[in-house]
């Protein structure tokens, strides 16, 4: 009976030893629980701030197809089963916020070009309506254009290719009588 009653003390620890393995196994379970649930949490909150993000650039996507994108395609694509088919691709770049999509960036590119292209040719057409109000009737009509025979002849300053002393007659009504005879340079006529 000796032995049973060694083997008791014995058996009595080997539980107690088991059990204080099971309690820190549960301790640590339940740690790793905690760290599991705080981990969830930031990933909800990190999933939450890129959905945000991810609004906040689609709502920018969509504006851009809505405006400078549809813009380009109306004036570059005639057949509307053509613009529609195209314009719904395009949504569904913008509703999965596709926007490193090669395509999303090339339409991006060529729809911003062709805007500046239009603005380009919107300044220079401003730009020449002013010119032809700017120039007015100065130079349209002939006799805007030319000197009086007499302030040619005489009486008008030298910047103005006025009168040579000795009676000569100035070097462009010259060649003006030139070009009107049919006389060329270096023929007498």
């Amino acid at each position: 009976m000796a032995s049973t009653s060694t083997s008791a003390p014995a058996a009595a620890q080997d539980l107690s030893s088991i059990l204080s393995q099971v309690k820190g196994l549960e301790e640590e379970k339940a740690k790793l629980m905690q760290m599991l649930d705080n981990e969830r949490e930031r990933v909800k909150e990190a999933q939450a701030k890129t959905e945000k993000m991810s609004e906040s650039k689609r709502q920018e996507m969509q504006q851009a197809l809505d405006t400078v994108i549809m813009n380009w395609l109306q004036d570059t694509v005639k057949d509307d089963k053509l613009r529609s088919e195209f314009k719904e691709g395009m949504e569904r770049l913008v509703k999965n916020t596709a926007e490193d999509s090669g395509v999303w960036q090339v339409m991006c590119q060529a729809s911003n070009v062709h805007a500046q292209r239009l603005q380009e040719i919107e300044r220079m057409r401003v730009e020449n309506e002013e010119l032809k109000t700017r120039a007015g009737g100065s130079f349209r009509d002939e006799s805007t254009r030319k000197r009086g025979r007499d302030e040619a002849n005489g009486g008008g300053d030298s910047a103005q290719g006025g009168s040579r002393s000795g009676g000569d007659q100035n070097i462009w009504t010259e060649f003006e009588d030139d070009m009107r005879s049919g006389r060329t340079f270096g023929t007498v006529a």
